[in-house]
């Protein structure tokens, strides 16, 4: 890592959520300390007050700062905010020989480098791009590399980006906050994704439901790439909605209803009453739980069918199976918390389903078991991991920049350095080891 700390936040529709990273002198990645925080400036799922939201992202990290057991300096800070524009597309590349030619690792960085231009030219910004085909003399191969050409090299790179402007008023937000050219943000669905499935759920095909304040974000993964992006327009603050309009309640004192005492049930044994803050401020009243279970569970099981019922609906070119992905379907988001939400989504979309938890820990090290399936934190963790992998592309881009501007005379390279070249290398040409990203 390039800096000692990191600081990965994940910005909510309804709240902030930061873990502070130390990396030691191993490269393994520790967080040592955590905060969540109600988030101002963000209403229906857009940035709408650019200094509310940036006194939230400062409050946030001075908070980290603070209950970190170390004094922190020179640290990163590496930023996630789901946008509702995330585009899958394919790109072909034909790079011509005039002459036989050994294809070699840095011919297919080239071609990556030289579509991220053509993306970058275009206004659009590359958050995901993965080989998936390659034909030598128009005749496939799985891995073009020490493969002679005689005419012609052409790949298929499967890329998620978004227009650039998806990000500007993020990234005006920022300047003032991290002092640096270049920011790193990511998609927080799309980062979240992938520490949360193993390279064999993308493999053989898993949908992603990332269950959030302001709506549904699926990411569907097939042949180990995002086939599909979809939103849905429904969320957790519907559900906030009905306790708030039922009891007259405020949307934070709804909030604490559902996650300290709702759950998803349709029938509560239990003979409990719940105290509650009324709206005026000026006393508290109660609800028995089972009322509360119900407008829980009401609003939670329109939600989860229609979204059933539109995932049904959806047909595109590369994946039809989407209701029998051998993957399954695994539940993220704030919403995945909501108490016996299983039951409901098992009943509507079958058996083949689990809550996230964080399923890749090479690059982590003594994560607490709390944050491993607490699905609110897990997209830091994603960010963090999307951010070493970037950083891992850029020092092996920029080795092999120094390797060409040196003499001939050709030296074997380390041992870590291999390792990095062969992690990589099966990163870019789509195939991935069961323990790594």
């Amino acid at each position: 890592m390039a800096k000692n700390y990191l600081i990965g936040i994940d910005i909510g529709s309804f709240f902030l959520k930061g873990v502070l990273f130390e990396t030691d002198e191993n490269g393994n990645i520790v967080p040592i300390s955590l905060s969540k925080l109600p988030v101002e400036g963000i209403i229906n799922g857009e940035i709408q007050d650019m200094e509310s939201l940036r006194r939230s992202i400062e409050t946030l990290i001075e908070k980290l700062n603070q209950e970190s057991p170390k004094k922190v300096k020179n640290t990163e800070i590496i930023v996630g905010y789901s946008t509702n524009s995330l585009n899958i597309t394919e790109e072909n590349f034909t790079v011509e020989f005039s002459k036989r030619t050994e294809i070699r690792e840095n011919e297919l960085r080239n071609i990556k480098k030289s579509v991220i231009k053509k993306y970058t030219d275009e206004g659009k910004i590359i958050l995901d791009s993965n080989f998936v085909k390659f034909h030598i003399d128009e005749k496939r191969v799985k891995n073009p590399v020490s493969f002679f050409a005689e005419k012609s090299l052409t790949t298929t790179l499967n890329i998620v980006w978004v227009d650039e402007n998806s990000f500007s008023l993020l990234i005006n937000v920022l300047k003032d906050i991290v002092y640096t050219s270049e920011i790193p943000i990511y998609d927080s669905t799309l980062s979240n994704s992938y520490i949360i499935t193993t390279p064999n759920d993308r493999n053989v095909g898993i949908t992603v439901i990332d269950f959030g304040y302001n709506s549904c974000r699926i990411i569907i993964f097939k042949e180990g790439i995002p086939k599909l992006f979809y939103t849905f327009p429904y969320g957790m603050k519907y559900v906030l909605q009905d306790i708030s309009n039922i009891l007259k309640v405020s949307e934070r004192e709804a909030h604490r209803l559902l996650e300290e005492e709702g759950a998803c049930s349709r029938e509560t044994k239990v003979m409990k009453k719940v105290n509650f803050q009324l709206l005026t401020g000026s006393g508290y009243s109660y609800v028995p739980l089972s009322l509360l279970n119900k407008i829980i569970f009401a609003r939670v099981r329109e939600i989860i069918s229609r979204l059933n019922g539109e995932l049904s609906k959806i047909g595109y070119e590369r994946t039809f199976e989407v209701g029998a992905l051998q993957g399954g379907i695994v539940l993220t988001g704030g919403g995945s918390k909501i108490r016996n939400i299983e039951s409901t989504v098992k009943e509507l979309m079958g058996e083949n389903f689990r809550k996230s938890s964080i399923v890749s820990f090479d690059s982590f090290k003594n994560i607490p078991e709390e944050l491993v399936k607490d699905p609110e934190f897990q997209s830091v963790f994603g960010l963090i991991e999307r951010y070493r992998i970037d950083l891992l592309e850029e020092n092996l881009n920029e080795k092999s920049r120094e390797t060409r501007s040196e003499s001939p005379k050709r030296s074997k390279p380390s041992n870590k350095t291999t390792t990095a070249l062969k992690t990589f290398f099966k990163k870019i040409t789509g195939g991935e080891e069961e323990d790594a990203l």
